[in-house]
């Protein structure tokens, strides 16, 4: 009975939480969304923490003065947990840290950047955020990533002990991206001198589409925690690809039907442990055979054959079977083309 109640009130706090977010931001909206689309956006990354458990984190997306938001909590061993200390963090600081702060701005109005004449603005930034109370004195961090011929800058600034990202626009070079992303978070700053370079679009993307835009992948982890996605990515792979196979094509399985058949190869002339293996999966729902690499172990190859199904339903793609990128490694067997004109690279986490 304890523990019943223990549960209730929980489910209670939690719904509290999520619910006072909603309402705040949606006080807060400057255009309407689209029906039917959910004022708050839920993900969640997760983690092993050992060979049998898993650790989640919550992230949430919404719209908040015009401008797409993502906030990630901590850590936690459930989903629902994960949830509610995303919610509270993001209460926490948008409500209470950034409130007060907004206050304490009224009083003592934020002074113009004071820099040297033609200074850029990544310097005005970098002053900005050493004079600025909110920023505690820490300088912007800075990154880059290139994509078709453009480069996109990320910048890192702490504010109110929280640690911010912001993506610029993409550029075709790396100092007009640079100093693209600094006006964005000056003006989101709303710095004299930038108050008027932007504003938000009633238009765009992130106001009326379905999903607010996601962020780059893995924004919110050091590398540390990246490997520790990655190996929890490759371990849970065929579970979920499983439950998304049963849950897509439930109406074509037949009762106790599964939803795909295994075959593996081995290379006889290996003569070391574990040998390579190679695996090979039949989806009958969708009428297709997906092979996959040469690698060492059993386990390891159904994984890199369940990343293609996964990578399949992910694109939608066409054709009767897909192969993992040959290699040099490659030996001959009855799954191998006789030319590399059936082979299609797969999806990599990089």
């Amino acid at each position: 009975m304890a523990h019943m109640q223990q549960d209730q009130e929980s489910k209670t706090v939690q719904k509290g939480v999520v619910a006072l977010l909603q309402e705040f931001i949606q006080c807060s909206r400057q255009f309407s969304a689209p029906q039917h689309r959910p004022i708050l956006q839920w993900s969640y990354d997760q983690r092993m923490v050992n060979t049998t458990a898993l650790e989640f984190r919550g992230i949430v997306a919404f719209l908040l003065d015009g401008v797409p938001h993502h906030v990630a909590g901590g850590w936690h061993p459930s989903k629902k947990l994960a949830q509610r200390d995303a919610a509270e963090r993001s209460l926490a600081f948008f409500v209470g840290k950034w409130g007060e702060q907004l206050l304490l701005d009224e009083t003592k109005p934020t002074k113009a950047v004071d820099v040297s004449a033609g200074a850029s603005d990544v310097q005005a930034l970098a002053e900005y955020c050493r004079s600025h109370s909110a920023c505690g004195g820490d300088v912007p961090k800075w990154s880059h990533s290139w994509s078709g011929g453009e480069c996109t800058a990320t910048v890192q600034v702490s504010l109110l002990g929280v640690p911010h990202k912001f993506g610029g626009a993409a550029k075709p070079d790396k100092d007009a991206a640079y100093a693209d992303a600094a006006r964005r978070v000056l003006w989101y700053f709303q710095c004299p001198g930038y108050q008027s370079l932007f504003a938000p679009d009633p238009r765009s993307q992130a106001v009326m589409a379905k999903e607010i835009p996601a962020p780059p992948s893995n924004w919110a982890c050091d590398g540390a925690e990246i490997e520790e996605l990655r190996t929890a990515e490759r371990k849970t792979i065929l579970m979920r690809v499983q439950n998304r196979l049963q849950q897509e094509f439930a109406k074509q399985l037949k009762p106790g039907q599964s939803v795909w058949n295994w075959a593996y190869e081995t290379d006889e002339s290996d003569t070391e442990w574990p040998p390579l293996c190679r695996a090979k999966v039949e989806v009958s729902t969708i009428g297709r055979t997906f092979v996959g690499g040469w690698i060492r172990g059993q386990r390891e190859a159904q994984v890199e054959a369940g990343l293609l199904v996964a990578d399949y339903l992910d694109r939608g793609c066409g054709g009767r079977e897909t192969r993992a990128p040959s290699s040099s490694s490659d030996v001959g067997s009855e799954w191998s083309s006789e030319d590399g004109s059936g082979r299609i690279g797969r999806w990599c986490d990089v």
